[in-house]
């Protein structure tokens, strides 16, 4: 019994210890918190070796020691270049794994907010008011406007716009060092003193495509006396860039780009700024003598001090406009706290999170990483001073301080108002348009981009046009409704006829169909299910203001309205058609000639055969970046190479996805060159069943080589090529990973623009899912037509088994 008693006695306390164990364990388990967001704070790896990312790492460690219960993760999601690079995080939010800390800026505010990513922060903000109470005054006013009074954001880094310049450029130019440009007429004498084209050195230099040119050409714009959106009389927000202030504007970017002028040895120059893909390279090789870039409230100098001398660098205001104003942009990089959150204590470590990284600890752990690294001459001296590393101010970092300081008092907050995230992308398109039309009118080119802006963005129409259109459009609607009713009845009553014979057909035929029927009843319901069904489901979203988080509402056909009165629709539209005729012109004969030629290669078939079949094994994505290798438009681009060569170094390179009339043609040889050999493999399976009596046939009548292609061949295969021509029209007219990959769209507005990117750029980069719902099924009706002309050509075709 003791015995018992024991064991038992032991057994307990290893339970109780146990239990104990786990549920200690359970409690040091820390709070995961993952951080992420587009274009801003990612969390530093350990063997990241540049200063900021150093820095970065520090405050990261810092706070990981402050709070040993909160684990820091970097969150996972899938990153887009090129103009769709900000979707990534909204493509995350659309499929719930968004990260629990969010990257925020004034562009993406209010659409974050509106779309109800963003919890909102006036608990927390009302028990640390320190973490606004000491920032920009400007920057404060955005955060309450933004956010109608609340506050979904707290600013981690504040940020303007200045102008930077290489001293010694100038200097070697006859500039004077100390006397940056303060008028657009210094600034572009200034930079015409600058360049060098013989040289590749230019005064000015903007980003590389036309929304990152958009993203500095704004300073221009208020300098001007313009704005990008003001809000209306009911409070909306609308364009305002075409006004006098933006012709202004957009005529002094024609003149850094185009404008013609004599150089000291009369030589005619064209243009003083440039586009470039690596403005940090090109500053630090002396290929640029100014630029605009951005300082901190902590950072004086945001140039890499590790490539470019800080010495070298002078930072000045912008320049006046011809009115006499100077302005800059003014921003903040900031946090923001997913609204999906659903656990308490994720909420309140993310919170501790956003707090301490607004701190003045972690701008005391910033300063001192760059001090200790040796870039103290890049830090605010202010920040110097207050931290305790005043010998490290310098005479140079206190005229950026300077800067700073101007350059903060008079900046205009990027635009903030709902969808402004991707205002940078329509902005580029009057800047692109106005390069490669110089006899456009500015004002006509603003206009244009003000009324898509208008519509695609801010959602202005005036409300007398709005009703108007309405009018039209459910007039439209029954029209269309009541000739789709009377086709669906005639289509109804052929099926029961085919179920159902009448007496004059054969005995046995309807319990035939009913058997058929019983048997296709599996493969259609799944059909119906995974397709049909999903496709319904999607066809509400055209007729809602659809939202990812909250409430959708119905608007009854105001998406369809709006796809009508779109530009943008109808250059998706022009450019499909162009890309379908390029397509079918160009490589609809290819497979045909080549299984021709397949059929009488008399060894190493089925090499051949493997060979040509491969691009159907190749990913597209992986096809469309390899040809955008292969037509590179610089002078080492393999097909300008190539061109060289045979032309003995006389043919100027091309540009080849930069260049408008070249665009469509190389962004289709890809799906051309990747189509060919799996089509000759089906035409030359078709081949195999044509009889060779047909043949020996046509030999005995005299025929050639030619003549029994044309004359038998072809006629063989004609069912088979009409069926191929309307799926590869299809197939084309929907046609966008690999525009979407090798141009985007562009170069200028909308030369590559189709209706697959229509869909998806409305949908995950202006979140406009209604609209987008409404494109797709405006161009699935188109191309109805054509599937109805394929099942009719497949209705009559017998099928029979190849020989090998």
């Amino acid at each position: 019994m003791l015995r018992k008693l024991t064991s038992l006695v032991l057994t307990s306390i290893c339970i109780v210890a146990i239990g104990l164990f786990v549920n200690q364990t359970a409690i040091a388990q820390p709070t995961v918190v993952t951080v992420g967001g587009e274009g801003g704070f990612k969390l530093p790896s350990k063997n990241d070796t540049a200063p900021q990312q150093r820095a970065n790492r520090a405050i990261v460690e810092a706070f990981e020691r402050e709070h040993p219960d909160i684990k820091l993760e970097s969150a996972q999601g899938l990153e887009i270049g090129g103009p769709a690079a900000e979707s990534g995080l909204l493509m995350q939010f659309a499929g719930g794994s968004a990260p629990d800390v969010i990257y925020v800026n004034f562009r993406t505010s209010a659409t974050y907010i509106n779309q109800g990513f963003l919890r909102p922060l006036d608990d927390f903000v009302s028990k640390d008011p320190s973490v606004i109470s000491s920032l920009n005054p400007r920057i404060q006013q955005v955060l309450k406007d933004v956010g109608s009074g609340h506050i979904y954001s707290v600013p981690y880094s504040q940020f303007v716009q200045a102008l930077y310049y290489r001293k010694d450029m100038f200097q070697e130019a006859g500039l004077d060092p100390d006397k940056p440009p303060q008028t657009w007429d210094e600034f572009y004498y200034d930079a015409q003193k600058l360049t060098d084209q013989k040289k590749g050195v230019w005064g000015f230099e903007f980003g590389n495509g036309p929304g990152d040119t958009a993203y500095w050409w704004v300073n221009f714009l208020w300098q001007a006396g313009g704005e990008v959106v003001t809000r209306n009389a009911s409070g909306q927000w609308v364009a305002a860039f075409n006004s006098p202030a933006g012709v202004s504007a957009l005529n002094f970017y024609r003149k850094l780009m185009k404008g013609r002028w004599k150089g000291p040895d009369g030589e005619i120059n064209v243009g003083v700024a440039t586009h470039s893909s690596n403005m940090a390279q090109d500053r630090a090789a002396g290929k640029v003598g100014m630029w605009f870039q951005y300082q901190s409230n902590v950072l004086a100098n945001t140039t890499d001090a590790t490539v470019l001398n800080p010495s070298l660098i002078g930072i000045a205001p912008m320049p006046r406009g011809p009115t006499g104003i100077t302005a800059n942009e003014i921003n903040a990089a900031m946090w923001g706290i997913s609204s999906q959150i659903k656990d308490t204590k994720t909420v309140l470590a993310s919170w501790e999170f956003v707090k301490f990284m607004a701190s003045d600890e972690a701008d005391r752990i910033r300063t001192k990483a760059f001090v200790e690294a040796g870039l103290g001459s890049s830090v605010n001296p202010a920040s110097l001073e207050k931290y305790g590393y005043a010998d490290d101010v310098s005479a140079i970092s206190k005229t950026w301080l300077a800067a700073n300081k101007f350059l903060f008092a008079h900046g205009k907050p990027e635009p903030y108002g709902e969808n402004m995230n991707e205002i940078y992308i329509l902005l580029g398109d009057p800047l692109s348009s106005a390069e490669s039309n110089p006899d456009a009118s500015s004002s006509s080119l603003l206009d244009v981009t003000a009324r898509e802006v208008n519509t695609k963005l801010t959602g202005y129409v005036a409300p007398a046009v709005m009703r108007e259109r309405r009018t039209w459009a459910w007039i439209i609607f029954s029209v269309v409704s009541a000739f789709s009713i009377a086709a669906g009845l005639r289509a109804l009553r052929g099926i029961k006829q085919m179920i159902r014979p009448n007496s004059s057909q054969l005995p046995g035929r309807g319990k035939s169909v009913a058997v058929a029927i019983l048997f296709l009843l599996p493969a259609v319901s799944l059909v119906a299910i995974w397709k049909y069904y999903p496709l319904l489901r999607g066809l509400q979203l055209a007729f809602q203001n659809y939202r990812i988080i909250g409430v959708s509402t119905y608007i009854g056909l105001d998406n369809f309205i709006d796809v009508f009165h779109q530009p943008s629709f109808w250059y998706g539209l022009r450019n499909s058609c162009i890309y379908s005729a390029y397509s079918i012109g160009m490589g609809f004969v290819l497979p045909i000639l080549l299984a021709i030629g397949l059929s009488e290669i008399p060894k190493g078939k089925v090499l051949f055969r493997t060979l040509y079949y491969l691009p159907a094994a190749t990913a597209p994505a992986v096809i469309a970046l390899i040809w955008k290798w292969l037509e590179d438009g610089s002078p080492n681009g393999l097909f300008n190479t190539a061109i060289s060569a045979v032309s003995q170094g006389h043919a100027k390179p091309i540009d080849w996805l930069n260049d408008p009339h070249w665009a469509m043609f190389s962004v289709v040889l890809p799906s051309i060159w990747a189509a060919a050999g799996p089509g000759s493999i089906i035409y030359l399976a078709a081949m195999q069943s044509i009889p060779d009596e047909m043949y020996e046939a046509a030999e005995l009548d005299g025929a050639g080589i030619w003549a029994k292609i044309w004359r038998v061949t072809l006629p063989t295969l004609k069912p088979l090529i009409l069926i191929n021509l309307v799926g590869t029209t299809i197939g084309t007219f929907q046609a966008m990973e690999n525009i979407f990959i090798m141009t985007g769209g562009g170069p200028s507005p909308y030369v590559t623009h189709t209706l697959g990117l229509e869909v998806f750029y409305n949908a995950f980069l202006f979140l406009k899912f209604g609209y987008a719902t409404a494109v797709a099924w405006i161009m699935g009706t188109l191309l109805i037509g054509f599937t109805i002309w394929q099942l009719r050509i497949m209705k009559d075709l017998r099928y029979s088994t190849a020989k090998g």
